[in-house]
């Protein structure tokens, strides 16, 4: 059959691939092995364990341990790859790498975060066609739509239970950084992060000063689709919660951690260290998992609601 990538190029693909590489990591990964289905090799993004990361969304997933890794995204194992002999390839809207990528075998290139077009800054489009799109291609759009009805049916019992206070809060997330800089990313300008997605599903508010920022441009990166701004604004920024998203599992320290700690939120305990391999990624399960951990939250109570200044 035919499928059309972000790159607009129409590339013929085995019906039922049976051996498929990720060479995008596993943020494309993750949207197929959530629903059942083993690659045969991956690329990695962060340097991570890729069936850690994987796994650690959870889902449907099967066994991880026999994928073969093919090197960093941006710095392949071309040899490798062509050993594995796949039948078909996914990567990034990269058209360089994509075309090397297609002397070895049929290659899509797919941006993970944007739904129709594949550029940042464009959400428009329908929520899951990217997952769907790689769904069809793997054979699991049934479990696909298994998980919508999970989302949805979970969605509904939070926003009842904690329908008293949903209204009042509002929140705000940065992506931390080892540097002395966040990111502040927010779904107005930014194709549809899952805890994007999910808060707004659930009717929670994204603070002013992170909408400002992402929707005035203050800071904003068109390129990456993320406001950055100095650790020392950080408490300019701050809401009745905050999560901070991190890949990897240290906690958060250094100046983040100071300049957190000034804010109403720290002294209420609601500055929320969060796993940003799944808050910042685009698919069912990574919703679903949110959806767990915001209402374990919420159960939890959340005091000085709006006394965050």
């Amino acid at each position: 059959r035919t499928s059309t990538d972000d790159l607009g190029r129409e590339v013929k693909v085995p019906t039922t691939p049976q051996s498929v590489v990720f060479t995008g990591g596993e943020e494309h990964a993750a949207m197929v092995t959530s629903l059942g289905y083993v690659p045969l090799g991956i690329g990695s993004v962060y340097g991570q364990d890729s069936a850690e990361t994987l796994t650690a969304i959870g889902g449907d997933v099967g066994d991880l341990s026999g994928m073969i890794g093919v090197g960093a995204s941006n710095g392949l194992d071309y040899e490798t790859i062509a050993a594995l002999e796949p039948d078909l390839i996914i990567h990034w809207n990269n058209e360089e790498a994509v075309e090397r990528l297609s002397l070895i075998a049929p290659t899509l290139g797919y941006n993970p975060r944007a739904n129709n077009s594949g550029e940042y800054g464009d959400p428009s489009g329908e929520r899951y066609l990217k997952q769907g799109t790689l769904a069809s291609l793997v054979g699991t759009e049934d479990a696909l739509d298994a998980q919508i009805a999970e989302y949805q049916a979970l969605l509904a019992e939070v926003k009842e239970r904690h329908a008293d206070i949903i209204p009042e809060l509002e929140w705000t997330f940065i992506d931390d950084s080892d540097e002395a800089v966040v990111y502040m990313y927010d779904g107005a300008r930014y194709p549809t992060f899952a805890y994007h997605a999910v808060l707004t599903d659930i009717g929670l508010t994204p603070s002013t000063a992170m909408v400002d920022a992402t929707t005035n441009g203050l800071g904003y990166e068109d390129n990456f689709g993320y406001a950055q701004v100095s650790v020392e604004v950080v408490p300019d920024y701050a809401a009745d919660l905050i999560f901070v998203g991190r890949y990897d599992t240290a906690p958060i320290a250094g100046p983040t951690q100071l300049a957190l700690d000034s804010t109403a939120a720290a002294d209420a305990g609601q500055v929320h260290r969060v796993n940003a391999n799944i808050w910042t990624y685009h698919l069912v399960q990574a919703e679903i998992r949110l959806l767990q951990e915001i209402d374990a939250i919420l159960s939890a109570g959340v005091e000085n609601v709006g006394d965050f200044n």
